[in-house]
């Protein structure tokens, strides 16, 4: 057991002292430089890791960038056509499923109550959508259409039942 000074009031406390006699102050006895170095020291490694997962992402970020680019240039050119034509088909089929949802959503009795659950694309360009709104009671019914490309309503059962498409739920967001 030592004698150290207050850090307060600067009188002799025994380093072991969990208040000051003298003035009260709770831990009276000043930090060792010892505990100060471990503090500083593990502070500088905590950032020293931060930097260096901030540096590992941006080099996996580049890499992949990098390796993009390099698959890209590898690609021919019928290869790059044939994804145009995909991503302008895919452009066109989403932009067909919102106008037809729109113009679905337009005829329910409340439109802001629309809410879409399911739409699903058919391969003969078909959308089975099913969907919730409010009736004229003002309850909240399940429904389900079947719109054509001309936006007319079809027979669910010929054109959706047990069948499968493309799930174009991600629609609703343009609603």
């Amino acid at each position: 057991m030592g004698m150290v000074k207050c850090r307060e009031c600067g009188k002799d406390v025994s380093n072991e002292a969990k208040t000051c006699p003298h003035c009260g102050v709770a831990t009276p006895a000043p930090e060792s430089k010892f505990g100060l170095y471990v503090k500083l020291g593990l502070g500088a490694v905590l950032v020293i890791a931060m930097v260096r997962c901030i540096s590992d992402q941006e080099d996996r970020k580049s890499q992949a960038f990098a390796e993009k680019q390099r698959i890209e240039a590898l690609k021919t050119p019928e290869q790059r056509a044939r994804e145009d034509a995909e991503k302008a088909k895919k452009e066109s089929d989403f932009q067909s499923v919102v106008s037809r949802l729109r113009a679905l959503k337009a005829t329910t009795q409340n439109p802001n109550a629309f809410e879409l659950v399911d739409a699903i694309l058919m391969n003969d360009g078909t959308l089975c959508a099913t969907y919730r709104g409010t009736n004229s009671f003002g309850a909240v019914v399940t429904e389900s259409k079947a719109i054509a490309k001309d936006l007319t309503i079809v027979g669910w059962n010929r054109f959706c039942g047990g069948k499968r498409g493309t799930d174009m739920k991600y629609a609703r967001q343009a609603l």
